[in-house]
């Protein structure tokens, strides 16, 4: 899916692009609240793509189309709390047109604001987000699963069983972004984190 609206690339400092490794590309983002938007729907597990700027309905273009599997698709607009709760009269018409929209198209229509972003879990998956591209051989992803006991480890006592090499924690970050190490993304992550092999 492309986008109907190019999203222009002026103020460097808010806008830019993002690498979604859900879509395998590029996308481009208005604002840094429209980035960590996509952020979060990369570590949403319901999602299985998601598309900036995806469709013009009526006057308007909703900022982000999210499919979902197993629910609705998702029509996101991304606006600061200050403008989402207080509307003006252009922007309540807007979120008139979008949700009547989703209403009448089997759709859900939300609001994303800043009070979504909340810590200590942004921070967790802003930092394992860095991890997405490191390579980890199937030798050695073998090795680390071998070290995770079924109840579960902690990170500090995983990098114990490799002599500690701060290269074994790059692995288990990329483990746990591709879901086959899983931790609970709402405690601080630290060496204390414990991480499990997921149980599909």
């Amino acid at each position: 899916m492309a986008s109907v609206r190019e999203i222009p690339i002026q103020n460097r400092s808010v806008a830019g692009r993002f690498y979604s490794h859900k879509n395998n590309r590029l996308l481009d983002f208005e604002s840094q609240l429209e980035k960590k938007c996509y952020l979060t729907l990369e570590f949403d597990e319901s999602v299985v793509s998601y598309e900036p700027q995806p469709l013009k309905i009526g006057n308007y273009v909703p900022d982000i189309l999210a499919i979902r599997e197993n629910e609705k698709p998702l029509l996101i607009e991304v606006k600061y709390s200050d403008e989402a709760e207080n509307p003006d009269e252009k922007l309540k018409r807007k979120f008139d047109v979008l949700s009547a929209y989703c209403d009448k198209n089997d759709m859900e229509f939300s609001v994303f604001t800043e009070k979504r972003i909340n810590d200590p879990y942004f921070s967790n998956i802003s930092l394992i987000y860095n991890y997405a591209n490191v390579n980890v051989p199937q030798e050695i992803q073998d090795k680390i699963l071998l070290a995770v006991p079924q109840e579960g480890a902690t990170i500090g006592n995983v990098l114990k069983t490799f002599n500690n090499n701060i290269q074994y924690l790059s692995y288990v970050y990329h483990l746990i972004f591709r879901n086959i190490l899983t931790i609970n993304f709402y405690s601080i992550l630290s060496l204390d984190t414990i991480v499990r092999k997921r149980n599909d």
